[in-house]
């Protein structure tokens, strides 16, 4: 059989946390999300977006070994001066990649990385 040519507009990431609302809070609160939803209550699940991208918290026992997220936006630096701003842990500070991005991580209140970049202008062209 041949692989089919499917296309995929959307792609939603799925992190286990203890408690659903105090995450959904600390990404709107401190990262800078929004909450598009949450569902039970109390919560046992819910959706925060970062722009048009949309990342979903579930109730469960956190595996931030081995995991961790990336977000391309449009200014890191913007972005990275926010979250120092609101006393978000930054594991690793903003810097110039060799894979033409700049970047920063930081860790959210269950222990997930989580990766914030921008292209490098002389590279944004070509993405």
């Amino acid at each position: 059989m041949t692989r089919p040519d499917v296309e995929c507009t959307t792609y939603h990431a799925i992190l286990l946390v203890a408690d659903v609302a105090a995450s959904a809070a600390f990404y709107v609160e401190r990262l800078g999300f929004r909450l598009a939803f949450t569902e039970g209550r109390p919560p046992e699940f819910a959706g925060v977006n970062l722009g048009h991208v949309q990342l979903f918290l579930e109730r469960g026992t956190p595996g931030p070994d081995g995991c961790g997220l990336y977000f391309v936006v449009d200014d890191a630096d913007r972005l990275h001066a926010f979250h120092v701003s609101q006393g978000v842990t930054i594991v690793e500070a903003p810097g110039d990649r060799p894979y033409h991005l700049r970047d920063y991580t930081v860790r959210d209140d269950s222990g997930y990385p989580i990766t914030f970049g921008h292209r490098l202008s002389s590279h944004a062209a070509g993405q």
